[in-house]
């Protein structure tokens, strides 16, 4: 029965550790890992705003040239990268085609690698952890007695 609590303890522990940063990080990784790759133009008017976390990131309104079309979006530096400026131009990659669109200049290793897993922990956490508590359920005895197998207080 120790097993099955370790099971279960380690399964909550790669939900805690996948589903977080599925949520966040899942959707910009994957579009990371897609490679679209394009050239960053950060107007010269444009004011540049810190954030949002991890760190201090810069992020900027910009425009960039995507199949055929011109896009007008965001590019920001918050995994990684060389910070965008006002008036440059900057290597990044689409992350998200949504309402603004975004694009980052830079992905760290480890936080890329991490995104990229996180369906994957949190899928095996689950099995591991719905595993190990149907298992206990099952096998100890406690979770099928009843409670009036206790002890009475004030008998000796």
């Amino acid at each position: 029965m120790r097993v099955l609590n370790v099971v279960a303890v380690v399964g909550a522990l790669l939900v805690l550790l996948g589903a977080p940063v599925w949520w966040q990080m899942g959707g910009s990784a994957r579009g990371w890992a897609d490679d679209r790759a394009v050239v960053v133009t950060v107007p010269e008017d444009t004011t540049c705003r810190t954030g949002p976390p991890p760190g201090r990131p810069q992020t900027c309104t910009a425009t960039w040239r995507d199949e055929d079309r011109i896009v007008e979006g965001e590019v920001s530096d918050r995994y990684g990268g060389p910070a965008p400026d006002a008036g440059e131009e900057v290597a990044g990659r689409v992350v998200g085609d949504g309402d603004p669109a975004l694009a980052f200049t830079g992905y760290h290793p480890v936080l890329l690698r991490w995104a990229l897993a996180a369906p994957w922990l949190t899928g095996a956490g689950l099995l591991l952890l719905v595993g190990g508590a149907t298992g206990l359920v099952r096998t100890d005895p406690r979770w099928g007695s009843s409670r009036s197998d206790l002890p009475q207080p004030g008998a000796g």
